[in-house]
């Protein structure tokens, strides 16, 4: 996981049924198309063009090379970017970023507290063996094994059983009602494989060794340790909307941007996705391909890790909210790929009740630049005696650059700010390791959600949770969002989540910096990939095809 990774989290956008057909939108109908403006110019789209034709074979570059390729350890943006073309789930997310039907055909909710899935017939895994309830519970159900730590569990905490309750049925019980338990199912907290192939495979399963028998419409052929992971077409793959277009898909483990780089632009690499900030200009004027820019549900922030210390009192994290030049920050740490932020949910995580959560975005004034304002509430609060310590790492380029614009907007104001920079390998320490956040302030890092409910991201401020780093605690703050959690109807559950947005922006237990674009560079033989941020949980390589 790199500094920019999405930790851990627990996780739960309304559902509704119609028919027996499964609409898993968070409103009733389809979502509204959403058309960003862009920051400055910058075309955002959600769509790259329509392919003309399949091709033989692509060559794609990821960062890093998986951990493991269990699904339930899946814990990193290189992985989960594979394994969505690999391992299909219960549901998945579309190209429009709503919640679709997968492997589930349809479902019920007999009570609010029971989930009955109907699985579609016919379906076989990569070997050829055909998927049953039992591979289906036994799948979800490992989220709920404490000795085996999924990274998932989280989804599973409100979960009080998995059962097959027929050939292709499946029945989960809930201990109280969770209105965001079937979108983690669109997460790999809903991925499925062969419960003999887990098995068998013990220890070696999910590695290059072992390998993984899914369902999706590639499955894994070859994985060079340290070099590569070949995917190949599976021509029984059980739906035909998405059969891969391509016959053969490589995934380079490229770690070095200008490796990257000059890959993509020597036509060795094909495409990439999270380009380097500082490429974005050479990459769009090469002439070898398109750089796309996509709605996101991250968010960069910076993070309260001591609500004790030199911040406080209110006044001085508002004071240096309002200094910091976020406009300045997305010109120049990220070429103008991004927007400022006003709250932890940016806009791409509105996957319903679209108007209200803009009203409400447009309320908030908090991260609003005004040098005077902020000058004069350091004056009424007094400057802290000590520094306000805010920790970064080279492990990503961008994130030193915007340590030290905090520190310089915070020396405007009377503010004085200390840059503590941590070792790459410790950085992502604070997640899990009390010890690793002493002597931090303030902690600079990417969180979003994992589909499109804001919901997901408000629940890390409740008094207790294992990701309120800084203690932040409100009762009303908490009941808005166990209210929230338990709401099938969407209107009513964004009345509740921006009500608890209000406070914890106004009380700034984050510091929202920018929303960034999610960055696709296709070179010019391919077309067809989504570039919205739905490579993580969308089998977003099968869309890849000839452009002519």
């Amino acid at each position: 996981m790199n500094a920019l990774s999405v930790p851990p989290r627990s996780r739960r956008i309304a559902v509704s049924l119609v028919a027996g057909a499964l609409l898993l939108t968070a409103c009733s109908g389809a979502p509204p198309e959403k058309k960003p403006a862009g920051h400055k110019g910058v075309s955002v789209t959600g769509l790259t063009p329509k392919p003309a034709g399949d091709l033989e074979r692509i060559t794609w570059a990821v960062t890093a090379e998986p951990a493991s390729f269990d699904w339930i350890y899946n814990a990193s943006f290189e992985t989960g970017q594979i394994m969505a073309n690999v391992c299909e789930g219960l549901f998945r997310l579309g190209p429009d970023m709503s919640v679709q039907p997968a492997l589930a055909k349809s479902f019920t909710n007999p009570d609010p507290k029971t989930w009955v899935f109907k699985l579609r017939p016919d379906v076989t895994f990569h070997d050829g063996t055909t998927l049953t309830a039992d591979d289906v519970a036994f799948s979800l159900a490992r989220n709920l094994d404490t000795k085996a730590g999924s990274f998932w569990s989280g989804a599973y905490e409100n979960v009080s059983g998995v059962k097959a309750t027929g050939p292709l049925e499946v029945t989960v019980t809930l201990k109280k009602p969770d209105s965001l338990f079937t979108s983690y199912l669109s997460s790999p907290a809903g991925i499925v494989d062969s419960k003999a192939t887990v098995t068998s495979k013990g220890k070696a399963y999910g590695t290059p060794d072992g390998g993984v028998n899914c369902v999706g419409p590639f499955e894994l052929s070859a994985w060079d340790k340290g070099q590569s992971m070949t995917l190949t077409r599976d021509d029984d793959y059980f739906d035909a909307e998405h059969r891969a277009k391509a016959k053969e898909i490589e995934f380079q483990f490229v770690r070095d941007p200008a490796a990257l780089v000059s890959g993509l632009l020597s036509d060795s690499i094909d495409g990439s996705w999270f380009l380097p900030p500082s490429a974005l200009g050479r990459l769009s004027g090469s002439g070898k391909g398109t750089v796309y820019y996509g709605e996101s549900t991250q968010g960069f922030n910076a993070i309260v890790m001591d609500a004790e210390g030199p911040l406080k009192d209110l006044r001085i994290r508002r004071a240096l909210s309002m200094a910091i030049d976020r406009e300045g920050i997305i010109d120049s740490v990220i070429s103008g790929a991004g927007e400022p932020q006003k709250a932890p949910a940016v806009p791409g995580s509105w996957g319903y009740a679209e108007d209200t959560y803009q009203k409400a975005w447009d309320g908030l004034t908090v991260t609003e630049r005004d040098l005077d304002a902020a000058k004069k509430l350091v004056k009424e609060a007094g400057a802290p005696d000590r520094p306000i310590v805010v920790a970064t790492t080279s492990a990503e380029a961008e994130v030193p650059v915007i340590g030290a614009e905090i520190q310089f907007a915070a020396k405007k104001i009377g503010l004085n700010v200390e840059v503590k920079s941590i070792p790459a390998d410790q950085y992502n320490g604070v997640y899990t390791d009390p010890k690793a956040r002493e002597g931090i302030d303030l902690y600079l890092t990417g969180w979003g959600t994992d589909f499109p409910d804001p919901l997901q991201m408000y629940q890390y401020f409740t008094t207790g949770h294992f990701y309120n780093f800084s203690s932040f605690s409100d009762p009303k703050y908490d009941d808005l969002i166990e209210e929230a959690g338990r709401t099938q109807d969407p209107a009513r559950r964004a009345e509740l989540v921006t009500a608890a947005q209000r406070i914890v922006v106004d009380e700034l237990a984050w510091i929202p910096l920018y929303a960034p674009y999610n960055t696709l560079f296709l070179n010019k033989r391919l077309t067809g990939t989504p570039a919205s941020y739905v490579q993580l949980h969308y089998p977003w390589a099968a869309d890849l095809g000839a452009s002519s």
